[in-house]
C-alpha cells in the first residue's frame, strides 16, 4: 500500500477502481466471468450428429401425426392429376382425319371436333361465320372452310369441307349419348386441342333454358368445344360453350345439324 492510502481522513475501504492492488478473490472472479462469457466451440462431427437426429425425429413425428386417410387421399389425388395431364389426344375410330383440329377466323382460334365425313363442330360464339374461316389439321395443312350449317338456336356451327350430306353419317350416331343428368357422363374423358378434361364433382343445378339443354361443370375450361370419348375412342358426345356456360349438345340437335342444308361460307 502507498503512504497516501494510510493517511486518508476517512478509513473506509477503497473501491476496486480507486486502489492499485487487487485481492486474490477479485482476480478469481474476473477469470471465472471470462470463462462463462465464451461458449466452448462445437465440433463438426457433433453438429452433424445433432442435425441428423433432429431430422429423423421430425420425420417420425410427422408420420405419426398425419392420419393415414389424409396420406392416401393426397397420393390418390396426385395420381389423378398425373393421369389427366399425360393422356394423349386420341383419334376418332374410322374418321378420315383426327378428332381435333383448329378453326381460325377473325375471333382467333378455337377447337373443332370431327364428326366424320369432313364435318367439324365448333362453338358458335367462338367464330364469325360472316368472315372467312380456316381449319388447320394435324398434318399442318390449312384448308379454308367452304360450307357451314348451324343449329336452330345458333349455339354450334358445323363446318363442312364438302356440300355432300351423307345419310350414313346420321345413322353413325346411334352410339351418341342422350343423358338426362351430368352423372351419366362422369366416366367419359373430355378432349379438346389442349388436352383432357373431366366433369367436376359438383355439377350445376342452374335452370335450363330449354328442356334438352344439359349444363356441365368441368374441372378446367374447355376451348369452345370438346368431345366426350369412350374406351374405343369413339365420339359419344359434344360439349360446347355458350352464354358463359358449358353445355352438352343434345343428340337431336346434332342430328338436326347434320340434316341442315349446307350454306356457302365467305371466301
Amino acid at each position: 500500500m502507498s503512504a497516501d492510502e494510510f493517511e486518508r481522513e476517512h478509513k473506509a475501504p477503497l473501491s476496486p477502481d480507486e486502489r492499485f492492488w487487487r485481492h486474490p478473490t477479485e482476480l478469481a472472479d474476473v477469470e471465472r466471468n471470462k470463462h462463462f462469457s465464451h461458449a466452448p466451440p462445437l465440433g463438426r462431427k457433433l453438429t452433424a450428429i445433432t442435425a441428423t437426429v433432429s431430422a429423423v425425429a421430425s420425420i417420425a413425428i410427422l408420420s405419426v401425426a398425419i392420419p393415414k386417410g389424409i396420406r392416401e387421399f393426397s397420393e390418390a389425388e396426385a395420381e389423378a392429376v398425373a393421369v389427366t395431364t399425360t393422356v394423349d389426344i386420341p383419334h376418332v375410330k374410322n374418321a378420315l382425319t383426327t378428332l381435333v383440329a383448329t378453326a381460325t377466323g377473325t375471333k382467333g382460334s378455337t377447337t373443332a371436333i370431327s364428326i366424320g365425313s369432313d364435318a367439324w363442330v365448333v362453338a358458335a360464339e367462338a367464330v364469325d361465320i360472316k368472315k372467312p374461316l380456316w381449319l388447320t389439321l394435324e398434318s399442318g395443312e390449312e384448308v379454308q372452310v367452304p360450307f357451314f350449317s348451324t343449329n336452330e338456336d345458333a349455339s354450334v356451327i358445323l363446318l363442312r369441307l364438302t356440300a355432300n350430306q351423307s345419310p350414313a353419317l346420321a345413322k353413325k350416331w346411334d352410339r351418341y349419348l342422350n343423358p338426362t343428368s351430368p352423372a351419366e357422363l362422369e366416366s367419359f374423358p373430355i378432349v379438346d386441342r389442349y388436352g383432357v378434361h373431366h366433369l367436376g364433382y359438383e355439377q350445376s343445378v342452374r335452370h335450363q333454358a330449354k328442356p334438352k339443354e344439359l349444363p356441365l361443370l368441368t374441372d378446367s375450361p374447355i376451348d369452345g368445344a370438346a368431345a366426350f370419348i369412350d374406351k374405343m375412342m369413339n365420339v359419344v358426345g359434344v360439349a360446347f360453350d355458350s352464354r358463359h356456360s358449358t353445355w352438352f349438345l343434345a343428340k337431336d340437335s346434332l342430328l338436326s345439324l347434320l340434316a341442315e342444308a349446307p350454306q356457302s361460307a365467305p371466301r
